[in-house]
């Protein structure tokens, strides 16, 4: 009895497992009805609803439409591999989410073919990620959000690149286990990060930014543009990190970063940056001075290649921390460069009962032209800054004329 009650539960088993599926590869066009048809149960329908079963490959040359609204429920441990293109592109929404939540599934895998692939008003939840593989899509109007697995399909970020320069925009991103976008610190990706609503990701809490990226390519740089990146949840969630193992080239304007340990650290020489007309507030959550707390934060051994201009810098811990050999340039009136123009609001930033809207925590001279501190007192100006007069073993900062 025991034997015959063996072999039925392995009958049983076998009933209901699936193969990964891969489209033929012949230059179709597929639909989600088309793979149900196809699939051999992989993919099925019931009750309004597309359960994807196993994996499934669109192979090179093949495109999947989805451009009907619908909802799509992964079970645990399944993605996509998309070797071909996928058009996500309904007149409302499509949801991707999990047929177990407490499960959740892997996610959506765009490899070295899938240029062209768009990803449209496109709910996904309750997986890991969206990978990105030598491959350039668009990511446009799309909520992403409750991606907690924890999984190697992952770099740790919701969405990932490598080797890509995709768009993402106008999106929400928010309540994610890591970073809302994440790059390789070695492998050059120059995203452009436009209008999204980013915010209390990194639910594990661990030391990671919200946007956490690695190398760039020289060309395009990579954009940041308009974005509104907030924290409060998660003490130990920055706001953007760069960190690349090789060069990084960054525009970074128009956001408003709030709320977050820190808003902005730069630690690479390496780095080519333009900061303009940023909000940076109140980036002090984790409360703690030695560890955080920054508006902007440069660390580099020797000189950066950044300019600051047009900020408003204010209620931070600190507002602008300089270490090493950074050098960063804050305002510079004297040359014929008018993008260093200065310009920037700093004030208001402080801990411990001290003001601290700039520290200059380095031997070198700095250039912070043109820019306003709070009041128009030169005597009230000197007070809000750490450098020379504070210090014999730090470095000057050239701040008259004042704004």
């Amino acid at each position: 009895m025991r034997k015959i009650f063996t072999t039925l539960c392995i009958a049983l088993f076998c009933a209901t497992a699936f193969a990964n599926y891969s489209t033929p590869g012949s230059g179709k066009r597929w639909s989600l009805d088309s793979l149900v048809t196809y699939s051999a149960g992989d993919v099925t329908f019931s009750n309004n609803t597309y359960l994807f079963n196993d994996t499934i490959t669109i192979s090179q040359s093949d495109t999947l439409f989805i451009l009907k609204n619908a909802t799509i429920k992964f079970a645990a441990g399944v993605f996509v591999d998309i070797n071909g293109v996928m058009r996500v592109l309904p007149p409302d929404s499509v949801k991707i989410t999990a047929q177990d939540t407490a499960a959740k599934f892997l996610g959506l895998k765009f490899e070295d073919f899938s240029d062209g692939s768009v990803l449209k008003k496109t709910i996904f939840e309750y997986g890991c990620a969206i990978r990105m593989l030598t491959c350039d899509i668009l990511i446009d109007s799309c909520i992403i959000r409750n991606n907690t697995l924890n999984s190697s399909f992952s770099s740790s970020g919701v969405i990932t690149f490598f080797q890509s320069n995709s768009t993402v925009s106008r999106c929400k991103i928010y309540g994610n286990r890591s970073a809302a976008l994440q790059s390789g610190a070695n492998i050059g990706s120059s995203g452009q990060i436009l209008f999204n609503e980013i915010y209390d990701n990194v639910t594990a809490n661990g030391n990671t930014p919200q946007i956490n990226w690695g190398a760039t390519n020289t060309t395009p740089p990579m954009i940041i543009k308009g974005n509104s990146i907030r924290g409060g949840l998660y003490t130990n969630s920055g706001g953007i990190s760069f960190l690349p193992i090789g060069s990084a080239n960054v525009i970074i304007e128009d956001n408003i970063i709030k709320k977050n340990r820190y808003g902005i650290a730069f630690a690479a020489s390496t780095i080519t940056a333009y900061v303009n007309n940023n909000i940076i507030d109140s980036n002090n959550i984790q409360g703690s001075p030695s560890l955080g707390g920054s508006g902007i934060n440069f660390n580099s051994p020797t000189a950066m290649n950044v300019i600051c201009a047009r900020n408003k810098i204010r209620g931070n811990l600190w507002g602008i921390t300089i270490q090493g050999g950074a050098k960063p340039n804050i305002g510079n009136i004297v040359n014929s460069d008018t993008t260093d123009i200065g310009l920037n609001q700093i004030y208001w930033n402080g801990n411990s009962g001290k003001i601290y809207d700039l520290y200059n925590n380095t031997p070198d001279s700095i250039k912070a032209q043109n820019n306003f501190w709070g009041t128009t007192i030169l005597d009230s100006v000197e007070a809000h800054i750490f450098h020379r007069p504070d210090s014999t073993t730090l470095g000057f900062v050239d701040y008259l004329p004042i704004r």
